[in-house]
């Protein structure tokens, strides 16, 4: 067997998951190097672009291209991830800057409106799994993003109970794609072993979205709130910023982010074909456009998707309890409403900390299960110190719950590195996003 026809063998084995059955069959016949089959992944026919022959990569080779990789495609992913976060928990800035007395909500009124959210993600999860592979995968998500800012700042002009409930709602659905697409960004671009800390690195940003969020609310709360004359309270400023911030983000990505490999821009030909050479242990291609119904029904069946769904739902019950209703929770210790802006910041700090390092540990050691137990043992023992303390203790114990996002950074990991095909990839991913929405159900009772 020839090098072209070992390689080419290889990237078949590699997307195995992701060939069309009959497709494969048909096709048999047909030279190695015009393999571009319909169905197929598209590490196949940039094999075949690039000749098909196998392409050693050298370790300093390998370095240059991770280190180009990262530099065009990290920042933009982190940026998105960043506004996600702090999008969907503005909601929570908003509640001590003035939107309870503008928009006149009582009761549990308030706890509705943060959790109508997750109703809008989790309506909106499954038709995003087919959404995400009929659409090229960087245009789908500039849409969303798009969308997603132009809601967020329509919430500045909301002015009942019922208007914030329906935006809360359209911003869950619009935000459903990130998840999914994240994952399989991830997949598509860094081998196994540099998966977990690239998720730690991204994931992280909810950190950064933590601290500047309590710093801006707190000037806008400072500056504008006690401006009783002010033609915006301060809840709609943070609506409208962060709001046409992302939609000027979401039309960046249409035109930066490449929608795979394939079709990246900053890579050579030559570079392109290496990459595919280095993610091929991977053994799960670069994505394809056509869904599975196999593929989704051996999700569906698959325990490991449901262990995965588990630990998810489980993490991010307290952890959501830090996010929409941080800022209501450290009122509840004894500080008043501008002090808790500023107090809910060094969660984030800590949340950066323990994130990068436990998931560069992980990367180092090949351990991440016990890197995550490592980050929710923190995090149990400051559950311990709210539930039984006040004031300085139980604000120590709140930032420790800063470590529970590791938990589900590690799953994403896993789902990145661990699943193969396309379709199953993005079930399982939507389906951990679902349980991770799965804490809106607390409001039920």
């Amino acid at each position: 067997m020839t090098d072209a026809d070992s390689f080419t063998e290889v990237a078949h084995r590699a997307s195995r998951y992701d060939q069309d059955p009959k497709t494969a069959q048909s096709s048999a016949q047909e030279p190695e190097l015009v393999k571009q089959q319909k169905g197929a992944d598209a590490a196949l026919n940039l094999i075949a672009e690039g000749g098909g022959a196998r392409q050693e990569i050298d370790p300093e080779s390998h370095k240059r291209l991770l280190r180009k990789i990262d530099l065009h495609i990290m920042p933009l992913i982190c940026i998105v991830y960043f506004l996600q976060y702090i999008d969907k928990t503005a909601i929570s800035y908003a509640s001590v800057t003035g939107i309870l007395e503008s928009t006149h909500l009582h009761g549990n009124q308030f706890n509705w409106v943060a959790s109508i959210f997750f109703f809008g993600q989790l309506a909106f999860e499954f038709p995003t799994i087919r959404l995400i592979q009929l659409f090229p995968l960087a245009r789908y998500v500039s849409i969303n993003v798009t969308i997603w800012g132009a809601v967020l700042a329509s919430l500045a002009a909301c002015k009942s109970y019922a208007s914030l409930l329906a935006c809360r709602f359209l911003l869950g659905a619009a935000e459903a794609a990130v998840v999914p697409a994240w994952v399989m960004f991830t997949s598509q671009w860094y081998t196994k072993n540099e998966q977990a800390f690239r998720v730690g690195i991204w994931f992280s940003t909810c950190g950064a979205a933590q601290m500047f969020g309590g710093y801006f609310a707190y000037g806008i709360s400072k500056h504008v709130g006690s401006d009783p004359d002010a033609a915006l309270k301060g809840w709609q400023i943070i609506f409208l910023f962060l709001g046409l911030l992302t939609a000027c983000v979401g039309i960046a990505f249409w035109f930066i982010f490449p929608d795979s490999p394939a079709h990246a821009g900053f890579l050579t030909q030559e570079e392109k074909t290496l990459h595919i050479e280095r993610i091929r242990g991977n053994e799960q291609g670069i994505g394809s456009r056509t869904f599975k119904w196999n593929q989704f029904r051996e999700a569906l069946t698959d325990p490991m998707t449901w262990l995965y769904a588990f630990w998810i739902f489980a993490a991010n019950i307290p952890n959501s309890i830090a996010t929409s209703f941080g800022n209501i929770l450290v009122k509840g210790m004894g500080y008043t409403s501008q002090e808790s802006l500023l107090l809910v910041t060094p969660l984030g700090a800590y949340e950066i900390v323990a994130l990068v390092g436990l998931t560069w540990i992980a990367m180092k050691k090949e351990q991440r299960l016990y890197a995550c137990i490592a980050g929710h043992l923190p995090a149990i023992v400051g559950a311990i110190l709210m539930a039984t303390t006040n004031k300085a203790p139980a604000l120590v114990g709140y930032y420790l719950s800063g470590g529970i996002p590791i938990g589900w950074t590690t799953i994403l990991g896993l789902q990145a590195s661990n699943v193969a095909g396309s379709t199953k990839k993005v079930t399982v991913s939507v389906i951990g996003t679902i349980a991770y929405t799965g804490e809106c159900f607390r409001f039920l009772q």
